[in-house]
């Protein structure tokens, strides 16, 4: 199969979600709720007490992660609900199906997580970000490696009958190795570090993440095919 027609598998499983999702509206209206009520709970709490850096980037670790929970995790799980995936089967080749999957829940989670650190940015007069390249960095690759991570292990519980309370325990075991270096990449962004002071941290990142998709579509012919 040449590249150019896996490339176009891949863009109308895309384009096939995006259709889904503009129809319910399910997976954006929850991100988006998920998101505005967790900064404001938030605001309240904290009000004008100062707020220290590594908090700051543990909340907003925090608030990735439930969102990516509230709606990443139903790429695959809503096929099987709907009764669509021998259809997707069909009509698609696996590879084709994860990695239109894949880009669908990357664009989602980049797109929420960069809503959150303006919120918060926006709100909290007492954090400051010192470089934002850097914090911009740690939050797109967090978020590509959370989406990454999600798009598998959902796959995974998709024939589950308890499949929401499966997710995040199975799903939290994969996401530490990304989480610690991702806070503390945070933490150099808020201080102010520079791109080639976080690089160790930002590559630690960028290199699970690879390993977590190159590996996840190598198993996921035996992960979702019947």
């Amino acid at each position: 199969m040449s590249m150019l027609h896996q490339l176009r598998r891949v863009a109308a499983v895309v384009e096939k979600d995006v259709r889904s999702e503009l129809r319910t509206r399910y997976g954006v209206t929850a991100l988006g709720l998920f998101v505005l009520t967790s900064v404001t709970l938030i605001v309240f709490a904290v009000g004008e007490e100062p707020l220290p850096r590594p908090m700051a980037a543990g909340i907003l670790w925090v608030i990735m992660f439930y969102s990516a929970m509230t709606g990443l995790g139903r790429g695959f799980i809503s096929e099987e609900e709907r009764g669509t995936a021998l259809f997707l089967r069909l009509n698609s080749n696996l590879t084709s199906i994860f990695l239109g999957k894949l880009v669908v829940n990357i664009v989602l989670a980049v797109v929420t997580s960069i809503a959150a650190l303006m919120l918060m940015m926006l709100f909290f007069s007492q954090v400051t970000i010192g470089s934002w390249l850097v914090m911009v960095a740690a939050v797109t690759i967090g978020s590509i490696g959370l989406a990454a991570v999600l798009s598998i292990v959902s796959a995974i519980v998709a024939k589950a009958g308890t499949r929401n309370p499966i997710l995040p325990v199975l799903s939290f075991p994969l996401l530490v190795p990304l989480v610690m270096p991702g806070v503390n990449a945070m933490i150099l962004g808020l201080a102010g570090f520079t791109l080639a002071e976080a690089a160790s941290d930002l590559l630690l990142m960028t290199s699970y993440t690879g390993i977590v998709i190159v590996v996840s579509v190598v198993v996921f012919e035996v992960v979702w095919d019947e």
